[in-house]
């Protein structure tokens, strides 16, 4: 196979399934899935977000994985922060990402995050 066919099917599967791509069907799974659950929990105890962050905090082990996760959300938004900046976007934009980190959560607001980077990133390219 000759290189310039080579690089011609690689451009052509680039193009199927890209970064930008990826990162929208982590979005979606990142807001189905922990929804899902947390639907669950409320099902089977009302709506009580009380009860939700009293359970997070129930034990050791799910203390440990609650605080990194609040940590890792502060570390993302900084980066956010930091990271609109070098783009030359609004930091306005953080509101988004804060509202899908603390609404859906960092499963959904970090790739939606990559998401918007990365399509600044192709059009800066081209």
């Amino acid at each position: 196979m000759s290189n310039t066919t080579y690089q011609n099917q690689t451009s052509a599967s680039s193009k199927l399934f890209s970064a930008k791509s990826l990162y929208l069907l982590l979005v979606i799974i990142g807001s189905i899935a922990p929804w899902s659950l947390i639907l669950e929990f409320f099902i089977q105890n009302g709506f009580s977000i009380e009860l939700l962050i009293q359970k997070e905090f129930d034990n050791y082990a799910a203390a440990a994985f609650g605080t990194d996760l609040l940590i890792s959300a502060l570390v993302f938004l900084c980066f956010s922060f930091v990271e609109l900046k070098r783009l030359g976007l609004s930091r306005s934009r953080l509101l988004i990402y804060i509202a899908a980190t603390f609404g859906v959560g960092l499963s959904c607001s970090l790739p939606l995050f990559l998401y918007f980077r990365e399509g600044v990133l192709e059009s800066k390219n081209s």
